[in-house]
């Protein structure tokens, strides 16, 4: 079985390569030249430099049965021209590369995301969609892009699945896990309010699996599924573990309307200076401070998927993987 897994030096990506190889799948991995590649080191990952914003360069070999498309942007503050070009042109580029090269395709997997279907809700699915979560950039381009696999499903038999993962956590996480436990680590507090609002936690193992049966499992072309863990913490749980894993506890709490105001505030800085990376915005405060729980019905149904629900061996694996790059100077 041979698999090609683009933004294989990424999170969700690198997390992809290792489990596929675990499984015995042959797996080569497309990152760009200046990538970052210390998540692959020591891995059997046959590596393709390219970029899908350059897609007539990309040789992908012709006896590649199983693509997973992981590459993206992920940012609730990415412009329009950045989401347009970093999450649907990439998808576009691929399957038309793909075709040209007249690779021998059995499954694609794409990785989306649950925003696609609403947020601010319990029981979100496809049928009982969420408050609308389009006021982002991010999230109006992964759904074009799921528009753009449907209709070339439909229209050339595409044999694609859209995976649709809520807040992933893990190991190899950066963006979210790395700066949670850096803020943590110097003492600041993570809760906001009560935190008592429940969210659609989703461990990168989970995805992985979920990854593995839609790129197996018969009679499931075209179709998309939810992916989060069964077991799901409120922000506050989830966040104290977090704090008592790195010996912290919180004792400052911050009222949901000056989390809004500190956000508000740090938005409209980097409105006027654009480098300023913000820790906090109005919708990342939305976000934990309203239930958002998806429906994976479906996906344990038709995918057969099981999920994996230790959370407190899930949080000592992220904490073990965050000491281990601030030793080696990865997160400053």
């Amino acid at each position: 079985m041979k698999i090609f897994i683009t933004g294989a030096n990424g999170f969700i990506g690198s997390n992809l390569c290792r489990y596929f190889l675990d499984k015995g799948w042959d797996v080569y991995g497309l990152v760009r030249t200046t990538s970052d590649l210390h998540f692959l080191e020591g891995l059997n990952v046959k590596l393709l430099y390219g970029d899908l914003l350059r897609p007539e360069a990309i040789d992908i070999p012709r006896n590649i049965s199983h693509v997973v498309h992981s590459a993206s942007i992920v940012s609730d503050l990415a412009d329009e021209d950045t989401c347009y070009r970093n999450i649907y042109l990439l998808a576009v580029n691929l399957v038309q590369r793909i075709r040209e090269l007249q690779v021998p395709l059995k499954r694609l997997a794409y990785i989306s995301t649950a925003l696609t279907i609403g947020i601010n809700g319990r029981n979100i699915s496809e049928e009982n969609p969420g408050h609308s979560a389009e006021s982002i950039a991010y999230t109006r381009y992964k759904i074009k892009t799921e528009k753009y696999f449907r209709e070339q499903w439909e229209q050339t038999r595409l044999p694609m699945v859209i995976l649709r993962p809520a807040d992933v956590y893990g190991p190899n996480d950066r963006i979210t896990c790395g700066r949670l436990l850096r803020v943590c680590e110097k003492g600041s507090p993570l809760i906001v309010g009560r935190g008592h609002w429940q969210f659609g936690y989703c461990y990168v193992g989970n995805v992985c699996q979920a990854v593995h049966l839609a790129l197996t499992k018969e009679g499931v072309e075209g179709k998309a599924y939810t992916v989060t863990n069964s077991e799901l913490p409120t922000w506050k749980a989830f966040f104290k573990a977090l704090q008592k894993a790195l010996g912290k506890k919180q004792r400052l709490y911050i009222p949901v309307w000056g989390a809004f105001t500190a956000a508000s505030l740090m938005q409209f800085v980097h409105k006027i200076i654009p480098k300023y990376d913000p820790p906090l915005t109005r919708y990342r405060i939305r976000r934990v401070t309203n239930d958002t729980t998806y429906d994976i019905s479906k996906t344990i149904a038709e995918l057969g998927y099981e999920p994996d629900n230790r959370t407190e061996r899930q949080i000592e694996e992220i904490v073990a993987w965050y000491r281990k790059e601030r030793e080696h100077g990865f997160i400053r």
